[in-house]
């Protein structure tokens, strides 16, 4: 029997003993900002651990579709069977608006304080300046409009908004909060999109209760589902059967199907021989 490292090679990170844990903690803002692994900034690298799932490959070709002026959803909400595949399907799309020569804008509510308005920073990323979007006011849908019109073609990529909105509910702005100006302001900007031929939001929310925090969050959550709610595609990149795929992707460089169904075959022989299977337990299931 061969040694299983020579029939599915592992990547050079791994073979070198270099793999450690935060590699797999994707982040698009830091991405965006040229830094953090090489694995997810550089382009080449991160498609090359990438498995591509059907999913992922719709995405890619609808959004594609939308920013070079050939229709399709204006709006889409990304939802995945395990937390981290949200992002890492934002930086896919980071990746490929880059190389189309779109314009972006990154909105991470992991990386964002409240210090700072969503309007402001995509007033800011797309000009340069914060001018017209500054303090509470972004000028409502008419404005948003008019600058992601200027700056066509354009991706807006926004992740986590909920932990921002979480984080601006304490920022008091006269009789409301900044919370309540965000959910607004997306409400706006979902419903300017469609009026923009080559402009794409693609917005990540939580997709099962155990990823939010508090009572008041899931108040947020609420009302940031029913304001992009009315406009949204929901896509999931990632199918709970492809998560397997996913993963040996990472891991290994290359894999010799012929040789690893030969390897399997020859240890499930020596396993029945041997009583290392359960007895309860269908030797093609194990």
């Amino acid at each position: 029997m061969k040694a299983f490292h020579t029939v599915a090679v592992p990547h050079t990170d791994i073979l070198e003993g270099k793999l450690t844990m935060d590699v797999f903690a994707a982040d698009l803002w830091e991405v965006s900002r040229n830094r953090g692994s090489e694995e997810y900034r550089d382009a080449d690298t991160f498609f090359r651990k990438t498995y591509l799932t059907q999913g992922l490959e719709n995405l890619i070709n609808i959004v594609e579709s939308r920013v070079k002026g050939k229709g399709g959803d204006p709006v889409v909400q990304i939802q995945t069977p395990f937390g981290g595949g949200k992002t890492h399907a934002l930086i896919a799309m980071y990746h490929k608006a880059k190389s189309w020569g779109v314009n972006t804008v990154v909105i991470s509510g992991t990386a964002l304080g409240s210090e700072q308005t969503l309007w402001e920073l995509m007033e800011k990323q797309l000009t340069g300046k914060i001018a017209k979007f500054s303090g509470a006011n972004w000028l409502g849908k008419e404005g948003i409009i008019e600058l992601l019109s200027d700056n066509q073609p354009v991706l807006i990529l926004m992740d986590e908004i909920l932990e921002y909105a979480t984080k601006a509910a304490a920022v008091k702005v006269e009789a409301t909060n900044l919370a309540a100006l965000t959910i607004a302001f997306i409400k706006d900007l979902t419903e300017a999109m469609p009026n923009l031929d080559k402009a794409c939001l693609l917005i990540t929310l939580p997709s099962s209760i155990v990823e939010h925090y508090d009572e008041q969050a899931e108040r947020l959550y609420q009302q940031l589902q029913k304001v992009s709610g009315r406009l949204e595609k929901i896509y999931t990149p990632v199918q709970d059967s492809e998560v397997v795929k996913v993963i040996r992707q990472r891991l290994f460089s290359s894999v010799d199907e012929r040789a690893v169904k030969k390897f399997i075959n020859e240890f499930m022989e020596f396993a029945e021989k041997e009583g290392l299977i359960p007895a309860e337990t269908e030797p093609s299931e194990y």
